[in-house]
């Protein structure tokens, strides 16, 4: 499904050094490692925010290479969720439907994301594992055939972390979606992964 071949980025410093990753269909990969070792680099450079210097990125058969963003069916959830604290649960998760879908999929994915009844509610009312749900939701609703989670539940205490990576692990699981889940935490990891790669910063 996913091919990462090669690849090099370099900043300041060299970030990732002939890095190869292979993620099959419905996979669920963790990435590991310190900070500076390239994980959210990575994902940047899948989603399209982020050029590469060397390497090509396959995803289902087709280099990224010359695709925008938001042509590559791939999802990401920052680390800051930049969710809009003008829209309510709803609008937010408006958001990311395709102009040609049905609107009654939102109450679909509110169900199941445990926010039946959420709808109306403002975001600066939503506890931070609600309003993580809200960001996977608006991310999920776009139907990707991969969504990058960039570290989603750092800010959440430990017991919310991992009921929300058992939730997500099910959810993904359920929608046969791949993803790839970067965590400095070797225990959410184990939760939510059917595998882990680990990063060395040392380059």
């Amino acid at each position: 499904m996913l091919i990462c071949k090669e690849i090099n980025k370099t900043y300041s410093q060299k970030i990732l050094s002939n890095f190869n990753l292979n993620v099959d269909p419905g996979e669920i990969v963790a990435l590991l490692g310190p900070s500076g070792s390239g994980k959210s680099t990575l994902l940047k450079i899948i989603c399209g925010l982020e050029k590469l210097d060397s390497g090509d990125i396959i995803f289902n058969g087709q280099n990224l290479e010359n695709i925008l963003p938001e042509k590559r069916e791939i999802g990401m959830v920052f680390q800051k969720l930049a969710l809009f604290p003008h829209l309510n649960v709803n609008g937010n998760i408006k958001f990311g439907l395709p102009q040609e879908s049905n609107i009654s999929e939102i109450s679909i994915m509110l169900n199941l994301l445990g926010l039946k009844g959420f709808e109306k509610r403002k975001i600066q009312t939503l506890s931070g594992g609600e309003a993580q749900r809200v960001a996977l939701a608006r991310s999920l609703i776009a139907k990707p055939k991969m969504i990058l989670l960039d570290e989603p539940f750092s800010s959440l205490d430990t017991d919310i972390k991992i009921i929300l990576a058992k939730e997500v692990k099910i959810l993904l699981k359920k929608l046969n979606i791949a993803a790839i889940y970067v965590t400095h935490d070797l225990s959410i990891a184990n939760k939510i992964a059917d595998r882990i790669v680990y990063l060395d910063s040392k380059k």
